[in-house]
């Protein structure tokens, strides 16, 4: 890991450090969280053969896989909740575009829980006997406990070349805070080899102390941290903004077929040169009808 004391790069230079062909896992679970903003310059910087590591971030899946950039995916669960299926990871693994392997949301983190502990493998009870356990059948392996003699099933570590992780702020040592729910997002940095933040907001050194209950992710994990406000649009940020679902509905829509949704990348990746032209296409008046109650951390709905 890092240990410089300013890791602060612009959006541009830190996708430059991203190498086609490697490994990758981002944050990110249902509408929240995903670092948008990175896949969309991944997308632009033409990164492709990435093999995606992945939980429940649907939305880096489905557009990266869109936009031919994975080769090979290994997941739990992608979908979009209340909208149903990731139409353009589905047809890729159909079209076998993308090689897939499957595991339980338990398998898959324990997998990661592994690789940051360094150990190679973790036991557990569920997926036995499963399809998912016959699916994923190379990376995991019937054992019999060396105490009770119980058959359980050891899955195998897993060490990505790099984890893009969105956060709420951070200084600029790479001081990380959350607010609200952080998923699985511990066990994905300490088990990747490269961990890059992008941040709603870099603050100081003593505004980040002021909340030092928050400081989940300690700089000495961090390798570079990344400003890009509205960073996880259209996902949503607890006690920043909401997901916008205006937006979420045209994705959906550009995503059901493969030359809609080509129109869409162009549209809304190619033809814009970087976040901020991103921003201005959204615009200021949705952007900030996006924000949330700041006290309640969501929006509150008019009934």
């Amino acid at each position: 890991m890092n240990s410089i004391t300013n890791k602060n790069l612009n959006l541009e230079e830190a996708v430059k450090l991203i190498s086609s062909g490697k490994s990758i896992t981002f944050s990110g679970f249902g509408h929240s969280m995903t670092p948008m903003a990175f896949i969309r310059e991944m997308i632009r910087q033409q990164k492709h053969n990435m093999h995606l590591i992945g939980l429940g971030e649907a939305w880096a899946a489905d557009i990266l896989a869109g936009s031919n950039s994975l080769s090979k995916v290994w997941l739990s669960n992608f979908m979009f909740e209340g909208y149903g299926r990731c139409k353009n990871f589905s047809r890729s693994v159909e079209n076998k575009e993308i090689k897939a392997e499957e595991f339980s949301h338990f398998g898959q983190i324990n997998r990661f829980y592994a690789g940051a502990i360094g150990v190679p493998f973790m036991p557990i009870r569920s997926m036995i006997s499963s399809d998912l356990e016959y699916s994923s059948n190379k990376k995991t392996r019937k054992i019999d406990c060396p105490f009770t003699k119980d058959t359980l099933l050891a899955v195998s570590a897993v060490n990505p070349d790099y984890a893009i992780i969105h956060a709420h702020r951070a200084d600029k040592k790479g001081n990380v805070q959350f607010f609200g729910n952080s998923t699985s997002i511990d066990e994905q940095i300490r088990a990747s080899k490269t961990v890059i933040v992008t941040v709603e907001e870099i603050v100081s050194e003593t505004e980040i102390n002021k909340f030092s209950e928050t400081n989940t992710i300690p700089s000495f994990l961090i390798d570079h941290v990344v400003e890009v406000p509205y960073g996880a649009h259209p996902t949503g940020m607890y006690a920043y903004y909401s997901e916008d679902f205006e937006y979420i509905d045209y994705y959906m829509e550009a995503s059901k077929t493969a030359q809609s949704f080509h129109n869409y990348l162009q549209e809304s990746v190619f033809k814009i040169n970087n976040h901020w032209e991103y921003l201005d296409m959204v615009g200021i008046k949705k952007l900030s009808n996006l924000k949330t109650d700041p006290y309640f951390g969501y929006q509150l709905l008019n009934y």
